[in-house]
């Protein structure tokens, strides 16, 4: 029986400490994330990670050998994920804008799927394949123009959105890719958004790819791939019910049917965000009308998703207690007002406990940034212990890529 993963780092934190702050993840509960959509989509659709959510080698290595493949939207990912094993036909390259040497980069790594997401966009891939003399396949993204009741920054389906292209610009792109000849297009791409919890807007958003397949079908182009993005939400907040996927899975795969066309999936937040965890101390305390305020040595350099977004992260001690619960506030340490994490109802806690900030796995560390001096963290990987994935930052890192005199 597999042993619990909070309950390992528990065993092992009561006997050896580790520098704080620093980012925990639970291969256990990475692998049953897996397991779940590979449940959901089993003979629908192929899943590719979306390597922005995490970046961490260890990581991504443990999500190849499951099988997944790697969407990414840089020649930085790009070369993360050949370290991490990665083959260049494993990886879809999707990203609102391009240079043209990005893709050169991408070809020359033998990656062959790309979107485009404006006419030049199209004809910059039409540029590159020719000049390097290889043939690729490419997505058109469509913006469906549907908002998916998310924060507004992650609903990139609405139509204010930057991303995808409009369906009253489709006429104009099959004018201009009817004259490539190395960029050919093989499917449709629509991405609505990120941590969407409601079945609702994916299904409403495939009504407008089905608009872009029979568009293309009817001039004289063979789509045969179908690339439905991700999106697919968590709870963050322990009121909130995970979503549904069974809408999501007939409507996908009356697509499939429908359509004889392979579907891609991009999953980032859902595979890894509540399989990581920040693990930090309480190292301050005061009081802000008539509220106890902890500050603790995690801030909005490891997760910045409360500044960014007002994002809620739920905190709890490390170790059980069972005092009375009253509201706290708990902050991070840096010279910024917005580095706050929220007011939360937690248990009598006194400096120097540890405390686990949850559903830290997507979006943290790569985002995470050196703000006020800080290394970027110490990463841990917890199976059948606590193994080092990668060490902190050293003092020296902050400044290794600078050219300075008289040192």
């Amino acid at each position: 029986m597999k042993q619990d993963g909070l309950e390992i780092l528990r065993r092992f934190m009561k006997k050896e400490m580790i520098e704080t702050p620093c980012y925990i993840y639970d291969r256990v509960r990475l692998l049953n994330n897996i397991k779940t959509l590979k449940k959901n989509f089993f003979r629908i659709a192929k899943l590719f990670f979306a390597v922005k959510a995490n970046t961490n080698i260890a990581i991504l290595k443990l999500l190849r050998n499951q099988g997944i493949g790697a969407e990414v939207v840089s020649p930085g990912e790009i070369f993360v994920c050949l370290k991490a094993g990665f083959k260049g036909s494993e990886i879809l390259y999707n990203n609102v804008a391009r240079k043209i040497e990005e893709i050169f980069y991408a070809l020359d790594n033998g990656v062959m799927y790309f979107n485009f997401e404006s006419i030049d966009q199209a004809i910059f891939l039409e540029k590159a394949a020719k000049q390097r003399a290889q043939k690729i396949s490419i997505f058109c993204r469509i913006n469906p123009g549907i908002f998916s009741k998310t924060h507004p920054h992650l609903s990139t389906g609405s139509g204010f959105s930057k991303f995808g292209m409009k369906m009253e610009e489709l006429n104009k792109i099959a004018k201009v890719i009817k004259r490539f000849r190395y960029a050919k297009l093989v499917g449709i791409h629509c991405h609505i958004g990120s941590q969407i919890l409601s079945s609702d807007p994916f299904v409403r958003a495939t009504k407008k790819v089905k608009q872009a397949i029979e568009f293309f079908w009817g001039n004289g182009f063979d789509i045969d791939c179908i690339n439905l993005g991700g999106g697919f939400g968590v709870p963050y907040l322990p009121s909130e019910k995970p979503l549904d996927f069974e809408p999501i899975v007939e409507c996908y795969n009356s697509i499939k049917d429908g359509y004889q066309a392979k579907i891609f999936l991009e999953p980032g937040r859902f595979l890894v965000a509540n399989a990581g965890y920040i693990l930090t101390q309480v190292i301050d305390k005061k009081m802000r009308n008539h509220t106890p305020l902890y500050m603790i040595d995690a801030g909005m350099t490891e997760n910045p998703r409360p500044a960014l977004y007002d994002a809620y992260h739920h905190i709890e001690p490390l170790f059980n207690k069972a005092s009375k619960r009253a509201k706290v506030r708990i902050t991070g340490p840096l010279c910024e007002n917005a580095d706050e994490f929220g007011c939360y109802s937690l248990p009598n806690i006194n400096l120097g406990d540890y405390l686990l900030i949850h559903n830290s796995g997507a979006y943290t560390r790569t985002m995470a940034s050196t703000y006020n001096g800080r290394p970027l963290p110490a990463e841990y990987l917890i199976d059948n212990g606590l193994i080092l994935i990668r060490k902190k930052q050293p003092l020296r890192g902050l400044i290794e890529n600078e050219r300075y005199q008289g040192f």
